[in-house]
């Protein structure tokens, strides 16, 4: 019965970790797009201040409008994948400390076979001498 409960337990479990790997990838991605829109910020920030033509045609204020909006909704997305990530980790431990109790209770059952077929031979083994 415990190999059974083992074998579903182990499947929950992996079940579960298929669940968070594409709330995993989709944080990652987010933060790298976040990475990478500060990057642009810091490069662009020398060419739109040296820059009079891009200040007089008003294309420093509307890039940095762009920026602060795609930053806000960058973070609002990773705030709500975050979220996601929370509860999906949550069960995932759950999973896991089932899955490890039952393989204890497994391994714990096994040893006490063990000691039981030891102890039933070396009492076989003193009655016949």
């Amino acid at each position: 019965m415990l190999a059974q409960m083992k074998e579903i337990t182990n499947a929950l479990y992996l079940r579960e970790h298929a669940r968070v790997k594409p709330i995993l990838d989709a944080e990652a991605r987010l933060r790298g797009q976040i990475q990478q829109l500060k990057n642009q910020i810091q490069d662009s920030r020398s060419i739109a201040h040296d820059s009079h033509a891009m200040k007089s045609l008003g294309a420093d204020f509307l890039w940095q409008q762009w920026h602060v909006k795609t930053r806000r909704e960058l973070n609002q997305e990773l705030a709500q994948v975050t979220a996601k990530k929370l509860k999906a980790m949550r069960k995932l431990r759950k999973s896991f400390g089932r899955k490890h109790a039952v393989e204890t209770m497994d391994e714990q059952e096994t040893e006490l076979r063990k000691r039981l077929r030891a102890q039933k031979l070396h009492n076989r083994l003193m009655n016949l001498e």
